[in-house]
């Protein structure tokens, strides 16, 4: 694996690059800027095409006139959940000391591809495991457990799994469930992160332009891979300082990488 600023890094596939660009511009992009932008990451112009035929057929992306595609804000979950990255914060609310669980030790484990998706979602939204066949995680979200429920399906949740909320636990078992999130792993994370981006933005302005703007979005996806998975502890459970840094270090490098884009993408092809 690569790394850039300190930072491990990994070269996206066709579709990761198309869905990475339209969600960072936030607009339409032409499949020739696309095509292009497929070339500096080593990917040919008939796997980036088909990468673009794949998504629109999946109904993440949309095709509007004269070849621009656009990401599908309707379309499946796990697209729209790393197009708001931005935004995860704003879902956290004070926490009660209840906890939202999901209950799967009645799914099937031999549906390899059902039980990837089903993990998968539980991994987006925080949950860990108290006991086998028992995940939990604070209920500190906004729109509580109804709000969760339609999340956790829509990201792929098995119908077979029951998900509810979970209170008054025992000393142990609350004991337990407070620490089941490496905190300090999350935090170092979140430091190490930020010090990429930092050493990240000032090679924005020194670098060849090609070299800038391809660096940038191996990094960005790096780091906001890890902030869409941030579990969004409450603040009983971890400090949000590094989060909270790490956000707004990622917003600001986005939005100057976003602009070099832009620059890069307006030049005559080569």
């Amino acid at each position: 694996m690569d790394k850039v600023c300190n930072v491990s890094v990994a070269l996206p596939s066709a579709p990761e690059l198309i869905l990475d660009l339209l969600v960072a511009d936030g607009g339409t992009l032409s499949s020739q800027a696309l095509c292009r932008a497929g070339a500096l990451m080593g990917i040919g112009e008939t796997t980036l095409r088909v990468g673009l035929t794949r998504l629109a057929a999946e109904g993440k992306i949309a095709r509007g006139e004269r070849g621009s595609y656009s990401l599908n804000r309707a379309g499946p979950a796990l697209s729209r959940a790393v197009g708001d990255w931005r935004h995860k914060r704003a879902q956290a609310v004070a926490w009660k000391g209840d906890w939202l669980a999901v209950h799967d030790a009645g799914v099937a484990r031999a549906d390899k591809t059902g039980w990837r998706r089903h993990s998968l979602a539980l991994s987006l939204r925080g949950f860990a495991a108290l006991r086998p066949g028992l995940q939990i995680r604070p209920d500190n979200l906004a729109g509580g457990l109804a709000a969760e429920r339609a999340q956790l399906e829509a990201l792929g949740l098995s119908t077979d799994a029951l998900v509810f909320r979970l209170a008054d636990l025992d000393p142990t078992a609350q004991t337990t469930a407070r620490t089941l999130w490496n905190v300090r792993a999350l935090a170092d994370d979140c430091r190490r992160l930020q010090a990429g981006l930092e050493r990240g933005e000032q090679r924005l302005h020194t670098e060849p332009l090609e070299v800038a703007v391809r660096e940038s979005l191996l990094l960005g996806r790096a780091v906001i891979a890890h902030l869409v998975r941030d579990p969004l502890l409450p603040a009983e459970l971890m400090p949000p300082a590094p989060r909270t840094a790490l956000r707004a270090a990622a917003r600001r490098y986005q939005d100057q990488a976003r602009k070099l884009w832009r620059q890069w993408l307006a030049l005559p092809a080569a």
